[in-house]
């Protein structure tokens, strides 16, 4: 009876302590754009950038926050970072969101502390954006990084590495 009462509190002691491990190397969380950080980009970041990130199960739900420009144009770099929220997939499955007058097709997959996403955007013109982004939680799970990539069918393009912190 002692040696299930202890192993009982051992089992429990180590499942606790799993949890609170994955829970802070999740990307679950209020991230800020870490302004003293080295963030580039070929377009300033928008001002004010927040993400609320949601996972359950395979469902990612990416809620931001940030100032409007002031010409009320969000620039291509950032389709799908200036929008209210975002719903991804996890397990690689096909995601579609309406951004603005796109529509947005994507795929994430997530292996350890690192979210790719592919996405292609298409706007009623019938102009095409495509973009990639890498999110790279920091060891500590205190830092999280985010890295663009896009280019259209008009030419455009550009990149930026974004630095949040966990709030």
């Amino acid at each position: 009876m002692y040696q299930r009462v202890v192993l009982s509190a051992l089992m429990t002691a180590v499942l606790c302590s799993a949890a609170s491990v994955s829970a802070d190397h999740s990307f679950d969380g209020k991230w800020v754009l870490d302004k003293k950080a080295n963030n580039t980009a070929t377009t300033p970041a928008p001002d004010g950038l927040q993400q609320r990130i949601k996972a359950n199960n395979n469902n990612i739900s990416i809620d931001s926050i940030f100032k409007e420009p002031p010409n009320a144009v969000a620039p291509l770099l950032y389709l799908g970072i200036m929008t209210s929220t975002l719903q991804l997939k996890g397990d690689g499955s096909e995601t579609v969101n309406q951004v603005g007058p796109f529509m947005q097709t994507s795929k994430t997959t997530i292996d350890g502390n690192k979210m790719d996403t592919e996405w292609v955007a298409k706007h009623t013109s019938g102009d095409v954006v495509n973009g990639h982004w890498t999110r790279t939680l920091s060891d500590d799970g205190k830092h999280m990084t985010l890295e663009i990539k896009e280019s259209s069918t008009q030419g455009q393009s550009g990149n930026a590495t974004l630095n949040f912190v966990r709030k």
